[in-house]
Formats: C-alpha cells, sequence, structure tokens
C-alpha cells in the first residue's frame, strides 16, 4: 500500500517518513523544498534515498493529482502548512496554501475514485481560543472552535472540509490537533520555542522562550504514531482528535532542561504573554479509537531532544 505524505520534509513529515520506513514502506513524498536534512537527522543518512521524492506545490492541484495517479497512491497524510508566523505575515497566501491545499487533497481523494482510502491531515489546537473562554480543565474534543489567529481559522475550515466530504463522496479521515509539539526536527513556529530552547541549552547559549503560561507538550514521534495509527485504521466518518502529552508551565520546561543539562542551568529564561490556546487538551477520543497510546513524559522527551 502506497502512502502520499505531503509537507514530508518537515518536523512531523520526517518522524512519519521514519515510521513508514521501519514498516518497511517506500513512501512518496511531496514537498516544495528540495532539501531533506531533518529527514536524514530523524530517519537516518540513507533515508532520502528510500523515498519517491516528488518536488511540488500543494496550491497546484492538477500535480497532485497526477502524483496520486502515477503512484497509485491509496493513503495520504497531509502536514504541508504555513504556521502561525507565515500566516500572520501573509493571510491571503496562508489561507491559499493551508485551505485550498487541503480542498486539493480531498478534491484529489474524490477524483481518484476509490482509489484512496483515507486521508490524515494535521489540525491544531489553534482551532480553539484562550483558556479563559473554556470552563476549567482539560479542552474536549467538543469544545466550540474560537481561533485567535489565522493559522486557527484556516484549520478550522480545514475540519469542516473534511466533514463536508465524508458527508457528501464518503472520504473517511482523520485530523489531529496536537498544540506545542517539540523535539528533533522541530525549528520553526510560535510553539518551537521550547525545543529551541533545548538546543541552545546544548550549545551554552543563552535563549529566551518568547511567551509565558502553561500549554499541551507533545513529543514529535507521538503525533507522528498518531499519524500513522490513523492511516492504518478502518474507521470512517470524518474524526477529528485532541492530541494530549504533558500540560506543564513554561516554567517547568525551563526546569526540565536544566535537570537534564544542568550547565544550562540560568541560559533559558521566558517572557511575554500566554500562548492564545488552550493549556491542557483532553484526548480521551483518540485514546478510544486509536490507543492505548501512552505519550512521552516531559522529562523523558527533553533528553531526547
Amino acid at each position: 500500500m502506497t502512502t502520499l505524505i505531503t509537507g514530508a520534509f518537515g518536523c512531523i513529515g520526517a518522524w512519519v517518513i521514519r515510521g513508514l520506513l521501519a514498516a518497511g514502506e517506500r513512501p512518496v513524498v511531496f514537498d516544495l523544498g528540495d532539501d531533506p536534512w531533518r529527514v536524514r537527522m530523524i530517519a537516518g543518512p540513507d533515508a532520502p534515498e528510500r523515498l519517491t521524492v516528488v518536488r511540488g506545490d500543494i496550491t497546484d492541484r492538477a500535480q497532485l493529482e497526477r502524483v496520486v495517479r502515477d503512484h497509485a497512491v491509496r493513503r495520504v497524510i497531509h502536514l504541508a502548512a504555513w504556521q502561525v508566523p507565515l500566516c500572520r505575515q501573509d493571510p491571503p497566501r496562508g489561507a491559499a496554501i493551508n485551505v485550498t491545499g487541503t480542498a486539493n487533497v480531498f478534491e484529489v481523494a474524490r477524483a481518484a475514485a476509490g482509489q484512496v482510502e483515507r486521508v490524515v491531515y494535521a489540525s491544531s489546537a489553534a482551532v480553539f481560543g484562550a483558556p479563559s473562554l473554556y470552563p476549567p480543565g482539560p479542552i474536549k474534543d467538543d469544545a466550540p472552535p474560537r481561533p485567535a489567529t489565522h493559522y486557527g481559522v484556516y484549520k478550522v475550515a480545514n475540519e469542516e472540509t473534511a466533514r463536508i466530504y465524508w458527508e457528501e463522496h464518503r472520504i473517511g479521515s482523520a485530523g489531529f490537533r496536537p498544540l506545542t509539539v517539540y523535539g528533533p526536527g522541530r525549528d520553526f513556529g510560535l510553539t518551537a520555542d521550547p525545543t529551541l530552547a533545548m538546543k541552545a541549552a546544548v550549545l551554552g547559549r543563552r535563549f529566551q522562550i518568547r511567551w509565558d503560561g502553561s500549554t499541551d507538550l507533545i513529543y514529535a514521534e507521538d503525533v507522528a504514531r498518531a499519524f500513522l495509527a490513523a492511516a492504518a485504521a478502518r474507521l470512517d466518518g470524518a474524526r477529528v482528535y485532541n492530541l494530549h502529552g504533558a500540560s506543564a508551565s513554561v516554567a517547568d520546561v525551563v526546569r526540565a532542561i536544566e535537570a537534564a543539562w544542568p550547565p544550562a542551568t540560568a541560559l533559558i529564561t521566558h517572557a511575554g504573554p500566554p500562548l492564545p490556546f488552550p493549556a491542557a487538551l483532553d484526548d480521551a477520543r483518540y485514546q478510544k479509537d486509536l490507543g492505548p497510546a501512552p505519550p512521552t513524559s516531559l522529562a523523558a522527551g527533553v533528553q531526547l531532544a
């Protein structure tokens, strides 16, 4: 069975590739970039040679359709997207990539007339608003969306796109809502700061995390595991899942970094407003449908990162 990964050269994509290669697959990767350095770092120096690589733009539906047809793609793991900073800088282009690009994936799956069995895609906890907008406690999957960024608005649109493609065309899908993904390969985006702080600590450099408060951190390999489990599942519908890792304050993250790397004591600081996203997520639906999948603890994840 052939799996297509869009946005494959990003952090989560590299971890997904690692999992597929370990399972004996030769995935087809579709990415606008031409340097798979994260793939080499995470999946091994020879990993790019074990892939079928197509350089392409997710907004080019005709090219995407050719890739699905020519390589007999049966499953799509859709990760191509702009992160919060780029969407803020250029909202129309962000919408073209994040919203039109996702619609292209679903439309290509529909046009393939039963060839593509499932679409698994990256949504985000950015579909939710600040913790003050919700009752106390972890945010549940069915909490109302209140996005505070263009990026979050685009992710809400993608979840609704998936729902319509199920209701009208019976294309099964699963979307995942991680919040602060951390670990090797995570180097861009607002929530990349904890990983950048870990790297700075090892290098003996000062680093200031640009926000404060609490967040829900999940190790990158745990996110990839969720995508792979959903791609292999036979669940119907347009399902959307929160992903929970470890709910922690930024101060907790700094203490975990210092515990893992004592020479970094006092090098990592934090300041700024809290993230406009939930501080904790409830992923009971994911654990029920695709688990059990115990998350990597923060202490263990910082050691691995």
